[in-house]
């Protein structure tokens, strides 16, 4: 029996599971017993489960090297560690430290799986950079810039008006700095240059004029054809004057004007048609003071009406030489609008804000309809800002301040373009048939009392001939056309509410006055237009070919 057992764990090859376990024996004793020559062959596959393995099968008995030598990296650098059978033998006392340096080596030998906590790894990888976008509401600077360059002010230069600018530097040069009295009548459509023409070349011409005073007032902001001589007389210094009434203060104008050694005097009135009154007595008297004995003024007046002098002052074709030199504004074409809009898109620098078959566009409508080159900025204008409103409220991946993205190259400075789709909508919208029905709404949308306040003011404008009328006169003129249609007419309090409601719909405007009555309403689109679109209902056509008689 004991050469029997003795045999038998000589062919098993490896000790006992009670040897490995036993502290007594020294660590360094413990080595597996080298097999017998015999023995020597393929180990046989063993049914047991890892835990009750022993020796070479379960990887305890593996040649040990020295502790300092790393371990075999596979051909892959950053690959992970192959397990294999056949590595450096462990004893079981060396176990714990020998597994220690294998786990600091694999952190810094193995950037992918480590690689983000490690600021080595982050370092040679290229492609686990920092993330340098963040979400960004869109600025729209550069619509801003092109806002301000699209004003309807003085510009530096007038684009297509450089005839009417020689005329009128000539007649200044002829008159004014030769002390030679005279009268300039410019007429011309609105938005034609003749204000913005007129106030460059007295602004250019200041060093020439610094013998003589000018005096410019807006017969608009009159409260009546005869204030015009007490603002002339406060203009002109002569306050005690400003205080007189009737013709005793044109008397004392006259004086003044034709008093020897005093200095010429250039009186440019603009929007002259608003000194209209029952017998013209105003024009009549303002364009007979350069023809007095020894004048020293010289007249400029502005109108639109082109036939003012022939048709209201008709006494002035009896006396030549009181008739005044005229000048006319003609209306901007297509290809002058274009050259506008253009030369003022130039001064704003980078990208073009509007698209070219934009600005043909606009320019086309425009010239169609009345040739305003304060109608095309205005239009283009509010298609920057419906666009601007638009990018305003997206949200973009923006580049952070002081990061350099390879993205941020390929933003482009201008987020949106104005397309002719957006002017379209502006000329329909804003500049189009504010009296017809808008999308959605019905035929009737437009209320009729409304359309009835409408056709009075257009009659009360047409038989004062003002473009302003009080809010008083215009209840009282609604109140008997709605007599005669045998139409119940509102009170004043409530004409207010329509006359606000239409001034948001963009048909009136209002200037309120300390008195509800002395406010003053006035249209703000064409009178033709009006016309146009309320002669399309029976009630509103009979109400304005019967008038207000």
């Amino acid at each position: 029996m004991p050469s029997t057992r003795a045999q038998v764990q000589t062919a098993i090859g490896f000790p006992k599971k009670k040897l490995a376990r036993t502290p007594s024996k020294g660590l360094g004793s413990c080595r597996a017993p080298e097999p017998s020559g015999a023995t020597l062959g393929p180990a046989p596959a063993l049914p047991l489960s890892p835990r009750k393995r022993l020796g070479d099968d379960n990887l305890c008995n593996i040649i040990q090297l020295a502790p300092c030598s790393p371990t075999k990296q596979s051909k892959k650098e950053n690959g992970p560690p192959s397990v294999s059978h056949k590595g450096r033998r462990l004893f079981f006392g060396e176990q714990l430290t020998a597994r220690s340096p294998d786990k600091r080596s694999n952190l810094v030998l193995s950037p992918i799986r480590k690689g983000q906590e490690t600021p080595r790894s982050s370092e040679c990888s290229p492609k686990k950079e920092v993330v340098c976008t963040h979400l960004f509401k869109q600025e729209g600077s550069c619509y801003q810039q092109v806002k301000r360059v699209l004003h309807t002010a003085v510009p530096d230069r007038l684009h297509a008006r450089e005839k009417e600018t020689d005329f009128i530097k000539q007649f200044l040069k002829e008159h004014v700095c030769r002390e030679k009295p005279g009268s300039l009548y410019i007429s011309g459509a609105p938005g034609t240059g003749k204000t913005a023409c007129l106030s460059k070349i007295l602004q250019d011409f200041k060093g020439k004029l610094t013998g003589s005073k000018t005096i410019v007032l807006n017969c608009m902001s009159l409260s009546s054809s005869q204030a015009v001589f007490p603002a002339i007389a406060e203009q002109m210094g002569l306050q005690a004057v400003a205080k007189m009434a009737g013709k005793e203060i044109t008397r004392k104008l006259e004086k003044q004007l034709t008093a020897k050694g005093a200095p010429m005097i250039l009186l440019v009135l603009d929007e002259l048609d608003q000194l209209d009154s029952k017998r013209q007595d105003v024009l009549y008297t303002v364009f007979e003071w350069p023809w007095l004995a020894n004048s020293r003024l010289v007249l400029i007046g502005v109108a639109n009406a082109l036939d003012l002098t022939d048709r209201m002052l008709t006494r002035l074709q009896a006396r030549p030489k009181c008739k005044p030199q005229l000048l006319n504004f003609l209306p901007y074409t297509k290809d002058e609008i274009t050259s506008i809009l253009q030369e003022r898109l130039k001064q704003v620098p980078g990208a073009q804000v509007l698209d070219s078959a934009a600005i043909q566009f606009c320019a086309r409508k425009v010239s169609a309809v009345s040739g305003d080159a304060r109608k095309a900025l205005d239009v283009c204008r509010r298609a920057i800002e419906i666009v601007e409103v638009d990018v305003r409220s997206q949200t973009v991946l923006k580049p952070l301040p002081g990061c350099k993205s390879p993205t941020s190259s390929m933003v482009s400075p201008v987020p949106k373009r104005v397309g002719l789709p957006h002017i379209s909508q502006v000329i329909s919208d804003v500049y189009g048939d504010r009296m017809a029905p808008r999308g959605g709404e019905a035929n009737d949308s437009f209320p009729l009392q409304q359309k009835i306040l409408v056709c009075s003011l257009l009659l009360l404008a047409k038989q004062s001939k003002a473009k302003e009328v009080m809010l008083g006169k215009l209840h009282e003129a609604y109140s008997k056309v709605c007599r005669k249609q045998q139409v119940a007419a509102i009170d004043q309090s409530e004409c207010i509410s329509l006359v606000a409601s239409l001034e948001s719909r963009g048909i009136l405007g209002l200037k309120k006055a300390k008195e509800t009555r002395l406010s003053k309403v006035f249209l703000k689109i064409e009178e033709r237009d009006v016309e146009h679109a309320l002669t399309d209902g029976v009630l509103v056509g009979n109400i304005l070919a019967g008038g207000l008689l």
